[in-house]
């Protein structure tokens, strides 16, 4: 089974690896059902490949590519693989140079014997008075043969200096911008009116991984000195194998961010920094932790347990609001429920928590009310997450954030034989609270942003009070940038 995943360029490979671990449908004492669930391995030595064979990934050499047929930088483990962000979603979720299908890492037209290289029209016996036929612009001198197959069309594209290649969907416009460090893995923002964003950094899968402030909105700038190392003491070290999880959040005194290890139920914590009382920061076991989100008094996390409480892939919550932190089961996912989902939630209370199904092979998401929500955390009983109203998505999608009274989603998937992402839109669902916070109604799919092609991609969404702040990469770089809705 395919596990499905967030983000493109650097932050979404750091996603997509995230999601390769983090959960999983692959049977107990299955380490694998086909190359692709092998990816969270890391980086192979040079010259090898990790392949599955008989359930196991192992180590194999990789055949020499053809003249032909070069190895796209992007085809093996990606070079931002690496615990790159993103989602998550991996949850959460940035385009490399390998995560378009680049018309020209197949056999370029051009690269087979030219028009102008065989033997010329001209070479042979010549009419010689004439025009030579080999002496007028060769077929193979100028722009060869296979440029119609092999340019990329991204570079004759035209580009938006915000949003690139990206169309905003009716109804919504774009505010400021920031160019965004390449660097810096999700980003999470604290509640407004001051926007304080932080974002996680890691070179590899042994570390370090590190918090970081990323200023304030818009002016955004990598702070240079760590504020919190994510990995727990005891999983830190040259042997240490971490997978961070694509997510970052913040309530405006905490800063939430985990982590995952290989093993049985990828055991794992969330990272808590207390940004009022650094010395008081901490962390908080939770296996298969893949994403998470804030409502009034306790974070949700749709995962595998949490703290002393395991009871198997579902929806929990942390008391933040206690001391200490009070862990409980908040929330029952579906019997075909093969993997941790998205959460989000809107800014009137409805939590959006989703879970990859085995049956439609895609995620889920469903919205809570925040009447089911608020009172499974005082009674301690578990509302059933399929109960409430399903998103009509209409394709997988590979990542979610609130954006004001709804949230949005990032349509797509990462298509074989690659598994490179692939982007439909940006798409955002309206949530009515009804009956006295005990329903919920969802609007139909609205289109925020619409990829024409593949030159420039969505690599995070993120709340930004009631606006959606979008990780945005091309050719001309990565940045962030607002999107509102016209009111």
């Amino acid at each position: 089974m395919k596990r499905e995943r967030m983000s493109s360029g650097r932050r979404l490979a750091w996603v997509l690896t995230t999601f390769a671990v983090a959960l999983t449908g692959v049977g107990c004492g299955e380490e694998c059902v086909d190359d692709f669930d092998c990816r969270d391995k890391g980086t192979p030595p040079e010259g090898q490949r990790y392949a599955c064979v008989e359930q196991r990934c192992e180590l194999t050499s990789i055949p020499e590519a053809d003249a032909g047929t070069p190895v796209d930088a992007g085809t093996p483990v990606d070079a931002g693989t690496s615990n790159d962000a993103g989602t998550s979603n991996d949850a959460g979720t940035q385009t490399d140079a390998g995560t378009s299908t680049d018309a020209g890492t197949s056999n370029d037209a051009g690269t087979q014997t030219d028009a102008g290289t065989s033997t010329d029209a001209g070479t042979n016996t010549d009419a010689g008075t004439e025009t030579d036929a080999g002496t007028n612009t060769d077929a193979g001198t100028e722009t060869d043969a296979g440029t119609d197959a092999g340019t990329d069309p991204c570079s004759n594209a035209t580009y938006d200096p915000k949003l690139g290649t990206l169309q905003l969907g009716a109804g919504f416009v774009a505010g400021e911008s920031a160019a965004l460090p390449d660097t810096v893995g999700p980003v999470g923002v604290t509640p407004g009116p001051t926007y304080s964003l932080y974002t996680v950094v890691s070179q590899s899968y042994v570390g370090p991984h590190a918090l970081h402030s990323l200023g304030t909105w818009p002016q955004v700038s990598l702070g240079a000195t760590p504020l919190f190392d994510v990995a727990a003491p005891d999983d830190r070290g040259p042997s240490a194998m971490n997978f961070l999880s694509p997510f970052v959040e913040a309530d405006g005194q905490y800063v939430f961010t985990g982590y995952t290890k290989g093993g049985e139920g990828f055991p794992g914590s969330v990272s808590i920094y207390d940004s009022a009382n650094p010395d008081a920061s901490t962390y908080v076991s939770a296996p298969s932790n893949f994403s998470v989100g804030i409502v009034p008094g306790a974070l949700l996390v749709n995962g595998g347990g949490l703290d002393t409480v395991s009871a198997g892939l579902a929806i929990y919550a942390l008391k933040t609001d206690t001391a200490p932190f009070t862990a409980l089961k908040v929330g029952t996912l579906p019997p075909e429920t093969g993997g941790s989902g998205f959460t989000a939630v809107s800014t009137n209370g409805v939590a959006m928590l989703g879970y990859y199904s085995t049956t439609t092979r895609s995620n889920l998401g469903h919205a809570v009310a925040p009447a089911k929500v608020s009172q499974a955390l005082r009674t301690e009983t578990p509302f059933v997450v399929a109960d409430a109203p399903l998103l009509d998505v209409g394709s997988n999608f590979v990542a979610a954030a609130g954006q004001g009274p709804g949230v949005a989603v990032l349509r797509g998937d990462y298509l074989p034989p690659t598994y490179d992402f692939v982007g439909t839109d940006v798409s955002r669902f309206a949530f009515t609270v009804t009956n006295e916070g005990e329903g919920v109604t969802v609007s139909e799919r609205q289109p925020v942003l619409t990829y024409v092609d593949q030159c420039t991609s969505v690599t995070l969404i993120t709340s930004l009070g009631t606006d959606l702040l979008v990780g945005v990469d091309d050719k001309n770089g990565t940045r962030l940038v607002r999107v509102q809705q016209v009111q």
